[in-house]
């Protein structure tokens, strides 16, 4: 009787295919990894530009200075001799509920807030406290008159979001005296 020829594979050829198989596998993870540890940059370039877009539709929606015409008069402040706000800052509120002018919100905010820095959990509205973790918010305006108009016409806005690891997001605007 003729013994069957037997099949598979020798023991070098296993470990051949084992070798190209782990450089293949190196070589596909050294491609991946990279991408992997990027994948969540838009979700916190979104949720920045989010908290932005909310605190600078809060600052837009106050008064330009302390001394404005909260009651839709019909004079600003600047005219007949009346002092806007110096220095700019908040000038006795102390919380952002009470902000009622753009330079009140002057300063850096971070959840929790710190001695340093306010709240920003209190600032965004964010009642759980979890949506901005890791995050910081620093406000700076000053008065613009690059314009050659009468001096306190208007105030630039600066907003820069900061997060570990990632590029700070920045946004400005102008606020007019108007």
């Amino acid at each position: 009787m003729k013994c069957p020829k037997a099949r598979g594979f020798t023991l070098v050829e296993s470990v051949v295919a084992m070798v190209i198989m782990g450089i293949a596998m190196v070589t596909i993870a050294s491609f991946l990894l990279p991408q992997v540890l990027r994948s969540a940059d838009p979700y916190y370039q979104i949720r920045a530009l989010d908290l932005g877009q909310s605190v600078m539709s809060k600052m837009l929606a106050r008064g330009f200075a302390d001394n404005s015409d909260f009651n839709g008069g019909n004079w600003r402040c600047g005219d007949d001799n009346t002092l806007c706000s110096t220095p700019l800052g908040p000038d006795g509120e102390s919380a952002p509920q009470q902000f009622n002018d753009v330079d009140d919100y002057i300063g850096c905010w971070v959840p929790t807030g710190s001695a340093q820095c306010g709240d920003l959990n209190i600032l965004a509205d964010d009642t759980s406290g979890e949506t901005y973790r890791n995050f910081r918010l620093d406000i700076a305006v000053s008065n613009d008159n690059s314009d050659g108009f009468a001096p306190q016409t208007m105030k630039k806005i600066e907003l820069s979001i900061t997060i570990p690891n990632q590029s700070p997001v920045e946004l400005q605007a102008w606020r007019g005296n108007y």
